[in-house]
């Protein structure tokens, strides 16, 4: 995982933007991201400028996660601007996370990408919840992966454990059985699928947005506006990047 990482400003970012700016594309991606030695959870957002760009790393990784990836700040838990309106994600059980869901829903996403592994049912049941509570398009996306892709994958590294390798082959099923299965779809700010739920197959999922479908939502239930109480309830979000050393000269590079 350290070995395959990313880092900001890495050729393969700049590959990537280079594409963005060329089609004239907005990209949201999920990666493994190293900074310093620590490892986040972090999903990156790249302008169709191919300059502008922004991440958000996971604040909370989940049980065994924690074994791996560190816990991101809430310097990260914003908005991207885009031609259509924010944009924004979050990083799969941050979406139980209620706090944590209306500081997003109080940047106003128009547009929200809900990544997971893969899509199960109760992932789906939060994302439709999201776009419903926040009134805002969700793209939802989930990895679909055959056994036989996995070791592939891992046989193509330069440099292989032959006890993962082990591991992995122990994993039952055929070559062509689904270790994560997909789940990808479009959820309308009713609830509703616009495209998908798209199960066990790999493919890309197209789907034209009404965006003026939210400014009707928002009409009945704008949680961060008329359909909230901030005399009653008050949400205080420290924004601020976190670091245990600070210098009081130009910070070191990392």
């Amino acid at each position: 995982m350290v070995q395959n990482s990313l880092k900001s400003h890495s050729r393969q970012l700049q590959n990537i933007s280079i594409a963005a700016q060329q089609f004239d594309a907005y990209v949201v991606m999920g990666a493994h991201e190293l900074m310093g030695n620590t490892l986040y959870n972090t999903m990156i957002f790249i302008g169709n400028d191919g300059t502008s760009s922004a991440l958000h790393r996971k604040l909370i990784p989940t049980y065994t996660e924690r074994m791996i990836w560190g816990r991101g700040d809430g310097s990260t838990l914003r908005v991207f601007p885009t031609r259509y309106g924010p944009i924004g994600g979050l990083i799969c059980w941050e979406h139980w996370m209620p706090l944590t869901r209306a500081a997003m829903h109080a940047q106003h996403e128009r547009i929200h990408i809900a990544q997971w592994p893969w899509v199960k049912d109760l992932h789906h049941l939060a994302s439709r919840h999201y776009a419903f509570e926040g009134q805002c398009f969700v793209l939802v996306a989930g990895c679909a992966l055959t056994r036989g892709e996995l070791l592939d994958g891992v046989n193509s590294l330069p440099t292989i454990d032959g006890k993962s390798v082990e591991l992995l082959e122990e994993l039952p099923g055929s070559e062509t059985d689904y270790v994560l299965e997909g789940g990808s779809a479009v959820i309308t700010p009713s609830s509703a699928y616009l495209e998908g739920p798209c199960y066990h197959e790999e493919t890309i999922i197209y789907a034209d947005i009404d965006l003026n479908l939210i400014t009707e939502g928002t009409m009945v239930l704008d949680t961060s506006g008329h359909y909230s109480r901030p005399d009653v309830f008050q949400l205080r979000v420290n924004d601020s990047p976190l670091s245990d050393v600070t210098f009081s000269s130009e910070t070191p590079e990392k």
